[in-house]
């Protein structure tokens, strides 16, 4: 049965024994609007931009990321070169252009067009001295050493704690001695989950605390000023697929105030490394595409007028719109979900003080937002969201999660199992709704996944696995000091946690899929018998899943966030197939799938560098028939 199908289906049954609760509170209200509107160029037919991409020493390059630019907008196209160097833009407006050509440990070659003019630029790939910075986050962790006990220990640390608030490619690409990791451990482990400095006097992160002295003693081994401990093994660059796929990014502008009135570094020169957040980064979270194809973007960060805002997919023009908060803020959001009338649903909540989050929708046609807030003494919103086949929104809690039932505007309530435990509070992060209406929530810390019964309104819970290898490793002194570990955030965990992010289901299958972020590993649960099974990624040492999305053919999407990568997951056959990123840090925190006319697009919000991205795909034919449209012109 199709999934349209089943939805009709569904929409006809009766879910026995639930007893709505209390009407929301429902208030209409004004918006903060602000259009952004970009210069459009001169529409003087469609240009095919082609041309080679070669090395110094001639020889024809694959997998070559090249990127073009129009003068004063802000879309980004990149495509990749085939195996005989040869690269193939799908059609361009007449214009002026940035045009230019990278590929690991290789310069950066740059060149303008002026596309009423040309139609081919040529490029030629220099080496360069050093390549390092250029390098994704992924490359860099599976590059330090952890062949010895103790270094696999340091190793895991990394990954566990040097990755949960940002990409590893950030720290790793500096150099510091010794004294130096130091100081940066000792900044590090008095921030929290948010980024914010808690004070010198401040107890720090235990796990950093306790692993200090080793840990910089290591980084210094391998990112210090002598020789390095380090293995670099450059990856293969893309090549069939994966080399035919075509990016189009969208800048999303810089909040006034954050960052130097132009940033230096957008992730687009691969030379400069991967950008600082003081950068001018922007809380660009979660994304949806609406039923025109425009992009609908939740913003995290404090901001004087956007809440949430929609990015034109042909013209790049930003529209923001702002809930009122206090003090002349737009309130947060995180979260946002598509419902099958192609309504917007996202998650409000103050960015000045703590407050009971509400849900909120905005029809993308007038543009009219409505917030609905769950009744006390229930907990209010947080941010993941997802839609059943009912078109009933669920969202979560920091204790649970909430259905909204949207014909009757009510809220249901299920708390978590296991909230506050011995280790730590078990805040909710990730959410998903199977098949049959129920949900599921991922408890990161504790790496516990509770889920519903939505016909007795019981949770039921379930423990994800832990890295087994990580627990065998451990030193007695290890042991002992996790025998009294408090996880002091969701971010901060256990040695061999799995690291339960967000999750994803499959609509028309039988399947919840985990992003399981620290653990390197997609967590399998079937849910009619609870069984969990743990997919390893192809590098669980440096791959770190966030949000998980099922297409219609039952491929497992996610965003590997530590890293500029997307990786797709065939249960039938079991193969991983990983597609590079045009961009560096990008720091992806979700992924949406968009499916129309037989045709799949793969959207990406990159947080570190303010853009939307949107992956298509090209099959051979269609690429032939291009290149003969290119050798015509």
């Amino acid at each position: 049965m199709c999934r349209r199908c089943r939805r009709l289906k569904s929409a006809e049954r009766k879910i026995q024994g639930e007893t709505p609760m209390t009407r929301a509170q429902v208030s209409t209200i004004a918006l903060i609007a602000l259009l952004t509107t970009l210069p459009a160029p001169a529409l003087a037919g469609d240009v095919i931009l082609s041309g080679t991409v070669t090395s110094a020493v001639g020889e024809k390059m694959g997998g070559v990321t090249v990127s073009a630019k129009a003068e004063d907008q802000t879309i980004t196209t990149s495509v990749f070169t085939d195996e005989a160097g040869g690269y193939y833009f799908p059609p361009l407006t007449s214009g002026k252009y940035r045009v230019w050509a990278q590929a690991l440990s290789y310069e950066t070659a740059k060149s303008t067009i002026d596309l009423s003019a040309a139609k081919r630029q040529d490029f030629v790939l220099k080496p360069a001295k050093e390549f390092f910075p250029q390098l994704p986050g992924d490359v860099m962790l599976a590059s330090l050493p952890g062949d010895t006990p103790d270094d696999f220990r340091m190793k895991t640390q990394v990954r566990k704690n040097c990755t949960g608030c940002h990409t590893a490619s950030y720290p790793l690409q500096h150099k510091f001695d010794e004294t130096g990791w130091n100081a940066v451990l000792e900044l590090m482990k008095r921030l929290n989950v948010f980024g914010h400095y808690l004070g010198a006097e401040h107890k720090g992160t235990p796990n950093i605390d306790f692993h200090q002295k080793e840990l910089a003693t290591y980084l210094a081994r391998a990112r210090g000023p002598g020789e390095s401990s380090m293995k670099v093994t450059l990856p293969e660059r893309p090549k069939g697929e994966t080399a035919r796929v075509v990016f189009k990014e969208y800048d999303f502008p810089k909040e006034p105030g954050n960052g130097p009135p132009q940033p230096s570094n957008d992730g687009s020169d691969w030379m400069l490394g991967t950008p600082s957040d003081l950068n001018g980064m922007v809380g660009v979270h979660d994304v949806q595409a609406d039923l025109d194809g425009n992009l609908w973007i939740a913003y995290s960060l404090p901001s004087r007028d956007t809440t949430v805002a929609k990015i034109d997919a042909k013209t790049g023009a930003v529209k923001k719109f702002g809930v009122p908060d206090i003090e002349g803020f737009a309130a947060g959001s995180h979260g946002i979900v598509r419902d099958e009338n192609g309504n917007l649903w996202f998650n409000t909540r103050s960015t000045v003080e703590r407050s009971h989050g509400s849900l909120a929708k905005i029809d993308p046609k007038t543009e009219k937002i409505s917030v609905y807030t769950p009744p006390k003494p229930m907990s209010g919103t947080a941010g993941t969201l997802d839609v059943d086949l009912k078109g009933n929104v669920w969202v979560t809690s920091p204790d649970g999660a909430l259905r909204f039932d949207i014909a009757k505007e009510t809220f249901t309530e299920f708390k978590s199992v296991s909230y506050k435990t011995p280790h730590g509070i078990g805040t909710v992060y990730g959410l998903a709704v199977d098949r049959t209406g129920n949900g599921w929530w991922a408890i990161m810390s504790q790496d516990l996944m509770d889920y519903s019964d939505i016909s007795t309104g019981k949770t039921g819970e379930l423990k994800m696995p832990p890295e087994q290898a990580v627990i065998d490793n451990l030193t007695p002194e290890q042991r002992k000091f996790y025998e009294t570990f408090v996880a002091p955030d969701f971010n901060a965990p256990f040695a061999w946690a799995q690291g339960s992010r967000r999750l994803g289901a499959d609509k028309d299958g039988d399947y919840v899929w985990v992003g399981n972020s620290f653990g390197g590993t997609l967590g399998r649960i079937d849910i009619r018998t609870k069984e969990i099974k743990l997919v390893p990624l192809p590098n669980p040492e440096a791959h770190q899943p966030y949000q998980v999305q099922v297409d219609s053919k039952h491929n497992v999407w996610t965003n590997l966030w530590s890293t500029d990568k997307v990786a797709r997951y065939d249960p039938g056959n079991g193969q991983w197939t990983l597609f590079d990123l045009p961009n560096r840090g990008t720091e992806a925190r979700y992924i949406a799938i968009a499916e129309r006319d037989g045709k799949l697009e793969v959207i990406l919000p990159y947080y570190r560098t303010r853009k939307v991205a949107v992956m298509t795909f090209r099959s051979e034919a269609e690429l032939t028939a291009l290149k003969a449209q290119a050798e015509r012109q």
